[in-house]
């Protein structure tokens, strides 16, 4: 019963920035077009801001509620989240969410292919606390529809425990099954089903200070 009040207490904390969540994320695409204007300024109340810093201010607020919703959905990290690799490759698509992880003062490193992800895993010098795959990726040329669990694979059978989550279409939901016996630890189709899993792993730095 406790546990179900502070829930409801979060919700009820949550209900105006979602609001403004789900405003501002139907106008993104908007905003995007609107930037690709040099020297375009908004007015806001009484400030005149240009478009890049409007969509900075955009880009930390829908981080903050992206971290408050997964700060409730997820239980408490003991450790900080502070690196993330993300393989895809078309990174443009995800543009949104890794400026939002970075907002929340997550390193994310990107890798086009599973070639080059796994090199970027097997430098000694660096270390990630989570991978994000898509499922399928153009790689060598070809469309590789089972790419993302190639890589989780390769991972387990080199003895690399890290989590891996795949962030994908509705496709990779009907292939969760396939994906868990593979050795992934989850599967999103949204950016909150994402943050929730990245939450599981560790707290984000931003939200930790």
């Amino acid at each position: 019963m406790k546990d179900a009040t502070e829930l409801i207490r979060a919700l009820t904390g949550l209900a105006w920035p979602l609001m403004a969540g789900l405003v501002l994320w139907r106008l993104f695409p908007l905003i995007k077009e609107i930037a690709r204007s040099r020297g375009f300024t908004i007015k806001v109340g009484e400030a005149q801001l240009s478009v890049q810093e409007y969509s900075e201010s955009l880009i930390r607020t829908t981080a903050d509620i992206q971290g408050r919703l997964a700060a409730v959905s997820a239980p408490a990290a003991a450790r900080t989240l502070d690196s993330v690799l993300w393989v895809d490759d078309r990174p443009e698509n995800n543009a949104t969410e890794v400026a939002q992880l970075r907002a929340l003062g997550v390193e994310v490193t990107l890798a086009r292919s599973t070639d080059e992800g796994l090199r970027a895993l097997s430098r000694g010098h660096r270390s990630f606390d989570a991978v994000i795959s898509d499922l399928s990726r153009t790689e060598r040329g070809r469309t590789n529809r089972t790419a993302g669990l190639d890589l989780i694979r390769e991972l387990r059978a080199q003895g690399d425990t890290i989590p891996v989550f795949v962030y994908a279409t509705s496709r990779a939901l009907a292939q969760r099954a396939e994906i868990d016996v593979a050795g992934g630890n989850g599967v999103a189709a949204s950016s909150t089903e994402l943050f929730e899993l990245l939450r599981g792993v560790g707290e984000f730095p931003a939200r930790r200070s």
